[in-house]
Parts: C-alpha cells; structure tokens; sequence
C-alpha cells in the first residue's frame, strides 16, 4: 500500500515523503504541502490496514480484486478506508497543483489502526512525528446515508475479559461430590451483565452522544478442557465504547462493584476482571473548533447543505493525534458507510471518493487561511 501510495503521490507533483516504521513491515507514509509563507499546518490521516475478510463465501467478488458495479466501488476496505486515503491523496496533489499561499498539510497515511495502531498513529503520535495545529480522519461518517454527520467525538475503547474459575474434576461424579461448573456460571453472569451493566456504569449525558456509552459482552467467548471433564475455567471477553468524561479508573471500579455485588448474591461464583492492553480514551473537539469550522464550511460548499456534529459511534486514530499528540482532531468526515465495513461485499458509491476529495481539499484551504 506504501508502495503504491508513494509512487502516485510522486506521479502527481508532491515528492515531500518520508516512510517511517517501527516495524519495517508495517510502513507509514508522511506527505508534505508547503505553502509560500509559514503558518498553520494541518493533518489529513486515513488508515491504509484492514480487517481480515474473514470467510470468503458471503463475498460476491474476490475482496482483494476491486470491482465497480452500478457506481458502487466494491471491494475490502474499500469504505474503511482505502477510499479516504485515496481522497487525501488527490486532495493534496490539488493544493500542490494550485499552491498554498500559506502553512503546510501532511498526508498521514498510517498502518495498524485495525489491530489498535502500535505501528502506526500511536508510534507516530509517541516518538513526535505528529506536530500540527489539527488533524482530519477520514473514516467513513455514514451510517444511513452517505456524509451523515462530521464527528467531533471519537469514543473511547475498553476491552476486558471475566474469567470464571470453578472446579476441574472428573465429569462422572458431579453429582456425588460439591462442584460449581465455571461456564454455567459464566454464562449466568454474561446474561446479567448484558443486562444490568450499562447500568451500573458512572457517566454524565453528553450531547453528542445521546445513547450513552455501548456495551457488549460475551464479543469471544471460551470455557471447559474437553468431555468428561468437569469444568473449572471459563472466560468471556467485553468491549465498552466509552464517552467523553468516562475515566479508565471509575471504569475499573463500577465493573469490580458490579461483580462483587454478583458474587455476593451467588456465592459459587467467583469472577475476576482482566484488562486487556487495549484501551484508549474519549477525545473530544467543540463545534466552534477552527478545524470544525472549516469542515462545516467545505461541506456546504460541496454538498450544498453541512451534516450536522455528532459522535462517532467507533474509537478512531483521535485516541493518538488528539489523546497522545494533544492536536485537535476531527474524529471521523470521510466517504464510506460504517455498518458495511468488516463484513463481506463493502462497497461506497465512487462518486463520494471525488466528493471527498473536493472536502478535503477545500477544508484545509480555509482552515489554513482562516486568520
């Protein structure tokens, strides 16, 4: 993906590159587009990864073979977010063409952020190679309908697991001797945490983000040795979206509350909390956020109406470029539509890749020559 990214960028006039790697196999691309005079600089970041296409049946075409059909681009990672990344890439090739008159935008095109960005934003944003005045993610923003909202918010990542521990016995004699099998008990307890953990959970309303945080439990799921044995291990793994104002620690104590009061009224059972090494914060801008503007602004002037300010329902790379780099960030306004990805047959009308293009391109223009 480098590869390619690189030598287009190069065919199209911009010959700013840099190819930064933790790790020599997983690349990220920086791209530069100098104005004539100093000033601010912004970001435009899409992610080149993606998610495995998992079983290959369900997909009509090849998910590595692009394939357009009746204006549709289908085809992995064709919306999440190969599209945005090829938008940002034009969008650049245009302000090179027509000429800054002032400040800088980077293309940062970044591996990993699928597997949670050790390679890409999060190192980048870590070994300061991230420096701007604000960043533009091109995740895809639609839901329901394309350039469905600009998002301020991206949501914050929590990723558990409960292990359940009972006892590990010979099968045949559970009913002679005192034994607690550890996946039934799981299983009681994802079945109340799936319904009263939400909850239990400490959180203010936010305006933006009017369902509150999302909770899913029992995402993997794993118990038992083999038959005949009676099982003494089980575990279940959760993921909590976070929203802003949500803290790692309040988190910890209302899930330890929340399984001390369990245990208390189940005795048998016995649960303990694991945190996985994934976590990452809520980031937030506020609407009158230059960068917010300027989006808003490019949106009118393309689409002839501007999408109204919401949340992104995912954690974005915002958890890197804002939470880390402490830059302002605009969590997701690209092409694309978020319940197509990481499934079979995802697809984008192509016509909205131009369209993200012209966005791009006219968002940085006016941010950078706002004041």
């Amino acid at each position: 993906m480098v590869e390619v990214t690189e030598r287009k960028l190069r065919e199209l006039g911009i010959g700013e590159i840099e190819i930064l790697a933790q790790e020599a196999d997983r690349p990220n691309l920086l791209a530069s587009v100098s104005g004539e005079r100093s000033g601010k600089s912004l970001i435009l970041c899409s992610h080149l990864d993606t998610k495995p296409p998992g079983e290959l049946a369900p997909w009509r075409f090849d998910p590595w073979d692009p394939v357009i059909e009746e204006g549709e681009l289908y085809g992995l990672g064709s919306g999440d977010m190969k599209a945005s990344a090829a938008a940002m890439v034009f969008a650049g090739a245009a302000l090179q063409h027509v000429g800054l008159p002032v400040g800088e935008v980077m293309l940062a095109l970044v591996a990993d952020e699928e597997a949670g960005s050790t390679h890409g934003a999060k190192w980048l944003a870590s070994a300061g190679h991230l420096q701007a005045d604000a960043v533009l993610i091109g995740e895809p923003c639609g839901v329901t309908e394309a350039w469905e909202a600009i998002n301020l918010v991206s949501r914050g990542v929590a990723l558990f697991k409960i292990k359940v521990t009972g006892t590990q016995m010979h099968s045949s004699i559970s009913d002679r001797l005192p034994a607690v099998n550890a996946t039934v008990h799981a299983a009681r307890l994802i079945d109340r945490m799936h319904r009263e953990l939400k909850d239990a959970l400490t959180y203010e309303p936010h305006l933006l983000c009017k369902q509150g945080p999302t909770v899913n439990i029992g995402v993997t799921a794993n118990a038992g040795v083999f038959y005949g044995v009676y099982p003494g291990n089980a575990e279940f793994g959760c993921d909590i979206r976070t929203i802003p104002g949500m803290t790692r620690d309040q988190l910890i104590d209302d899930i330890e509350a929340f399984l001390a009061q369990a245990m208390a009224e189940e005795p048998e059972l016995r649960a303990e909390l694991h945190l996985e090494d994934i976590y990452f914060e809520p980031t937030e801008i506020k609407p009158d956020a230059p960068i917010a503007q300027a989006v808003k602004e490019a949106a009118e002037a393309v689409l002839g109406e501007s999408p109204p300010f919401e949340a992104f329902p995912g954690a974005t790379d915002a958890a890197h470029t804002q939470g880390a780099a402490g830059i302002p960030t605009v969590a997701s306004f690209g092409p694309g539509f978020l319940p197509r990805a990481h499934g079979p047959n995802e697809s984008l009308p192509v016509e909205d890749i131009g369209l993200g293009a012209k966005m791009f391109a006219l968002a940085a223009w006016r941010f950078l020559n706002d004041g």
